[in-house]
């Protein structure tokens, strides 16, 4: 009797460290599961998506410089072909954030602080769809076509100097809204670099 007893306590604790060991391996693999920092792909979109917003941002002060000409409609040209490519990045920024982990904010960030950061994610993510997109609908009621690249798109709205008139309005608004969306982002994330010296921005930066 006695030595089924052993037997039974040796099974029982062979058993409960199975559990254990099993339940250390599962929380290994969801541990591993929520990235640190942003996945290459992730981080790639946003530096060449930050650089498209930058050049746009040039280029389009640029043309209200130049005189009409060969030189402007180049230069609108290539403002149009820029922005056309934003929309395509930002959706596909958008479709590898809904399929891809996000690393999580620190957890002693404030709830405000958190909220904050994710309607400024959120208001980046509408501009840089909606800021394209009424350029694409302004040349277009203006009887312009947009070219990619030598790819003419589809036309959405037919020569409407009503429509071109409301586009234009709603490209500078949007355009300055942009602006002082992406000043409050760097902010933030110069904030948690140098002030808070937490590793908010370090997810985002080039290298391992």
């Amino acid at each position: 009797m006695k030595g089924m007893r052993s037997a039974g306590n040796v099974n029982l604790r062979r058993g409960v460290l199975i559990s254990r060991d099993r339940m250390l391996s599962w929380g290994a693999v969801m541990t591993a599961a929520v990235p640190v920092r942003y996945d290459a792909v992730a981080r790639a979109l946003h530096w060449v998506m930050a650089a498209a917003i930058m050049a746009l941002w040039v280029v389009g002060h640029m043309i209200d410089a130049l005189p009409k000409g060969p030189v402007r409609s180049e230069v609108i040209g290539l403002h149009k072909a820029i922005g056309v490519v934003l929309l395509v990045l930002a959706m596909a920024r958008l479709a590898w954030r809904m399929i891809r982990p996000q690393p999580p904010l620190p957890e002693s960030m404030p709830a405000a602080e958190r909220l904050m950061a994710s309607a400024g994610h959120l208001a980046l993510y509408l501009l840089m769809v909606l800021i394209p997109l009424d350029g694409i609908l302004l040349s277009q009621s203006a009887g312009r076509e947009v070219s990619v690249f030598g790819l003419v798109l589809p036309a959405l709205v037919g020569k409407d100097d009503a429509l071109r008139e409301m586009f234009k309005g709603g490209h500078v608004a949007l355009g300055w809204v942009l602006a002082a969306v992406l000043v409050g982002h760097v902010a933030a994330a110069l904030r948690h670099r140098f002030i808070l010296k937490d590793e908010v921005m370090a997810r985002m930066l080039p290298g391992r």
